[in-house]
């Protein structure tokens, strides 16, 4: 019965820290949405706007996510919305960035169950950049490592993708 109780709480526990993560689905479907609505989305799911800047050309929005998970470690989510526009034209990037491990498998898991596959890759020693495509929206993957001066590095996970 314990073993259950134990088992039964891992899984809610696991399942509460990936309930703040944007999904890749939610990611692609922010590119048709207007401003308002990516704000009051990723505001009633704890992001708070770290930045703000919009002129008659451009704007730019950056919400971070904090929070402890139940073994002490923090756990660190970001996502920037840029648009910019040049007469009729008009251009959006979304990037989401995660330092979870296991959040960026279940990404690349959902990229390649949904006829994404790897078109292009780049190694930039720190950083290896690998684009995936389904023919439709290019989606370029980032795996950044970071070595601090104490010797300790750690890895961001990130999505890039526009319109």
């Amino acid at each position: 019965m314990r073993k259950i109780l134990i088992s039964l709480l891992l899984i809610i526990i696991s399942v509460g820290a990936f309930s703040q993560s944007v999904t890749v689905p939610r990611l692609i479907d922010m590119l048709d949405w207007s401003p308002t609505q990516v704000d009051t989305t990723l505001k009633k799911n704890g992001y708070l706007l770290m930045k703000k800047d919009v002129d008659s050309t451009s704007s730019l929005y950056e919400y971070s996510w904090f929070d402890k998970d139940v073994d002490g470690r923090e756990v660190v989510r970001a996502l920037v919305l840029m648009d910019a526009r040049v007469r009729n034209m008009q251009s959006r990037l979304i990037t989401y960035r995660t330092y979870n491990r296991d959040e960026y498998g279940q990404m690349a898991s959902w990229l390649l169950a949904n006829n994404f596959h790897s078109t292009a890759k780049y190694d930039f020693k720190e950083a290896q950049h690998t684009v995936y495509s389904n023919g439709k929206l290019n989606i370029t993957v980032k795996v950044i490592t970071t070595r601090l001066k104490n010797g300790k590095k750690f890895t961001a996970y990130e999505l890039e993708l526009g319109k």
